[in-house]
């Protein structure tokens, strides 16, 4: 996995997740998918809550599914739930 705080132009997208939750699991193919369009402006990452609590905790993740956009090593977004790809997109594309 890339470090997360190294400055870059692209917008990384951290999925927080659990393997037991049921909304995470509704949410994989569409961060698969994202995954594999392989957007220029886009890095995604996955962080299972159960084994990064460091990062859990420097993210200050209560619920999941949480997904996170970092820009230049600021948060830019958070969304808690369940969101479609044309969602995220839509609300990531500004922001890139």
């Amino acid at each position: 996995m890339t470090n997360h705080t190294q400055r870059t132009d692209h917008l990384i997208l951290i999925q927080f997740y659990a393997e037991w939750c049921a909304p995470c699991r509704a949410m994989m193919p569409v961060i698969a998918s994202l995954k594999e369009k392989q957007y220029d402006w886009l890095e995604i990452q996955q962080i299972n809550v159960d084994h990064d609590a460091k990062m859990t905790t420097q993210y200050n993740i209560r619920s999941i599914p949480t997904i996170v956009a970092v820009k230049n090593d600021r948060e830019v977004w958070r969304n808690t739930g369940i969101l479609t790809e044309k969602s995220i997109t839509e609300q990531l594309s500004p922001l890139k």
